[in-house]
């Protein structure tokens, strides 16, 4: 116990220190002065933040009792007290993890395509636009390297390999969502950024002209050019970048584009939503679902990966292609636990599922592709 205090004031007194100093910009800036008075106008913003559209627990559907127990749960913003005694050495692959490597500038494709660069961060390049999805391509994930270093291979792609960028979508502004770094340095390629009510108090923080921030909450949705509409909807989760919490939105996104749906589910437990998206949208083409990182402390604002196949059912996905794994080890379950639990239920509910390896095209329609590199055990 007492490791566990040292750690956390010297963790809190380092990040009051830089924030009061200005030098740490990438903790970023939450919502202030008139904007935070348009959110506190909003419906599902409350005294204490933003809240989810139900406070039920989301349901545990196909999961057992004691499923991801080995997690600790006491403080799950920063986990400290596993920090400290450290992670198994599953949660790492034991080899470098392979990549193909795309020319994202030149490359046309007849059909939206989508390239995952690891973890919940993708390119879907279309006829009419390159929408660029989480920007998170720095090699660690949080406001300084160490704690949570990227997998070894994972982090081969860069901003700088990035095509210019119609719209970048934020689902919300936690750090392996939103990185700095990235942020920074696509800033000159990005003409719209799209992101959930309150996010965009951090992009004009770090430099983005406002007229290019289209701020969104659940259920509106914008026109970047006929063939390309985005409806932001709910997500079950939480956001900030400090310790305190929900003072911007979180989200998922319905991404509607020459002739094809697609969706990404953002951060989120299992619950309605799912569903009831699906009866308003589906069917939906391809489905970029969270598939990794969880627990049962974490249940309320992450799916177990049998609750990610049956929240694509509820969609009415024709394809999945899972996200939110491959790059990071932020929980403490095997690195490639997630594909391998969630496939056989897949396969029971006949959704086909594509699991593309970092840097590897999959255009809309075409076969899923399961060369099976993540059995690297």
């Amino acid at each position: 116990m007492r490791a566990f205090v040292f750690f956390y004031l010297c963790l809190t007194l380092i990040l009051l220190v830089a924030m009061g100093c200005g030098t740490i910009r990438s903790v970023g800036k939450n919502p202030s002065g008139k904007n935070l008075k348009a959110l506190q106008a909003l419906p599902n913003y409350t005294a204490d933040g933003f809240i989810n559209l139900s406070n039920a627990p989301p349901r545990r559907v196909g999961v057992p009792n004691n499923a991801g127990s080995n997690s600790g749960g006491l403080l799950s913003r920063i986990r400290p007290l596993r920090m400290l005694k450290g992670k198994p050495d599953s949660v790492r692959p034991i080899s470098i993890i392979p990549i193909v490597r795309t020319d994202l500038v030149n490359t046309t494709y007849d059909k939206p395509t989508v390239i995952w660069f690891g973890h919940s961060c993708f390119l879907i390049k279309t006829k009419t636009a390159n929408i660029l999805v989480d920007p998170e391509l720095s090699s660690f994930a949080g406001p300084f390297s160490g704690p949570v270093n990227s997998f070894k291979g994972a982090d081969a792609y860069k901003p700088e390999d990035m095509p210019p960028i119609d719209v970048l979508i934020v689902s919300h502004d936690h750090y392996d969502h939103l990185d700095y770094g990235t942020i920074k340095k696509l800033k000159k390629k990005v003409k719209k950024v799209i992101v959930p009510m309150g996010v965009g108090s951090h992009l004009r923080y770090w430099g983005y002209d406002k007229a290019k921030v289209i701020e969104l909450n659940w259920g509106e949705a914008v026109s970047i050019n006929p063939q390309l509409n985005i409806t932001a909807m709910p997500a079950h989760h939480r956001s900030g970048r400090t310790f305190t919490g929900n003072k911007t939105l979180w989200a998922s996104y319905v991404i509607q584009v020459d002739g094809f749906k697609l969706f990404y589910s953002g951060d989120t437990g299992y619950t309605a939503h799912f569903k009831t998206i699906g009866e308003q949208f589906g069917p939906f083409d391809l489905a970029m679902m969270e598939c990794g990182q969880y627990n049962n402390n974490w249940s309320q604002n992450h799916m177990f990966p049998q609750q990610t196949a049956q929240a694509a059912a509820d969609l009415k996905a024709k394809m999945i292609l899972p996200v939110h794994w491959g790059k990071f080890a932020e929980a403490y379950h095997r690195w490639n636990e997630s594909i391998k639990t969630m496939l056989p239920v897949a396969d029971k509910l006949n959704l086909p599922v594509t699991i593309p390896k970092i840097g590897e095209p999959y255009m809309i329609g075409s076969p899923p592709l399961r060369t099976e590199w993540w059995n690297m055990d």
